[in-house]
């Protein structure tokens, strides 16, 4: 269980203003008009508890999921068929979901765009999963997508899609994995303080979490008074 850590009004505004926002939609309609011109279109809409649930949520809610979507459509694609055309699109959909991230939170995009490019391609998969369940409500004792999840239900859901089981515990999670420091967690990694765990997005202080009772998985930024206390931990090694 975690407290509320920020107002909420820091979650839904860009700090890029209306211009960004605007270049960010226009944008999602373009990687619309590219996914059809590489063949395969694999946006998807934002969880139905997303938009059912009445919880604020991330402004960028909708076009992360969808990106993200598309992100781990096309990786599938790639790993299967090893078709260059479907990785190509899958670094388009990786860029752009990173971009949205960054958008939402401040951060410059560049920075957020080579940290998930940089990252190991399961913590890549991780991510991109977490991502797409931006939007859904926190649940205790849950870890279902496009319905709930609790802190660590989250992490677990998303690492199994590369592959990892983790255990179902927040402190559990932190101890089994490979004690990192801030200046070497990567996109993906554990971040952890007792009782809460989220995961790393590879910038400064930006996480992605089941935030609390109330609250959704949101894209967010390490609470000021636990900036300092938390622990990482890469959760393959």
């Amino acid at each position: 269980m975690n407290e509320p850590k920020q107002t909420f009004v820091r979650l839904t505004r860009s700090r890029r203003g209306p211009i960004a926002r605007n270049f960010r939609a226009a944008s999602l309609g373009l990687a619309v008009v590219a996914g059809t011109l590489f063949g395969t279109l694999a946006i998807t809409a934002a969880p139905a508890a997303a938009v059912e649930s009445g919880l604020p949520t991330n402004a960028m809610a909708s076009a992360v999921t969808s990106s993200a979507a598309g992100a781990l459509a096309s990786l599938d694609e790639w790993t299967a068929t090893a078709d260059p055309v479907a990785f190509r699109r899958y670094v388009s959909y990786r860029t752009q979901t990173a971009q949205y991230a960054a958008d939402q939170l401040g951060y410059a995009e560049l920075d957020m765009v080579t940290a998930w490019a940089s990252t190991p391609l399961a913590h890549q998969r991780a991510v991109l999963a977490a991502m797409t369940q931006v939007g859904v409500p926190y649940r205790t004792n849950t870890s279902q997508e496009g319905v709930g999840f609790d802190c660590s239900g989250l992490t677990t859901y998303a690492w199994s899609k590369a592959g990892v089981q983790l255990v179902r515990q927040s402190s559990g999670q932190i101890q089994n994995a490979a004690r990192l420091d801030r200046s070497t967690a990567k996109a993906g990694d554990l971040v952890q303080y007792p009782g809460h765990v989220m995961m790393y997005l590879g910038v400064g202080d930006a996480v992605i979490h089941s935030v609390m009772r109330g609250r959704t998985v949101e894209i967010d930024t390490i609470s000021e008074r636990r900036v300092n206390s938390v622990r990482f931990g890469d959760p393959t090694s």
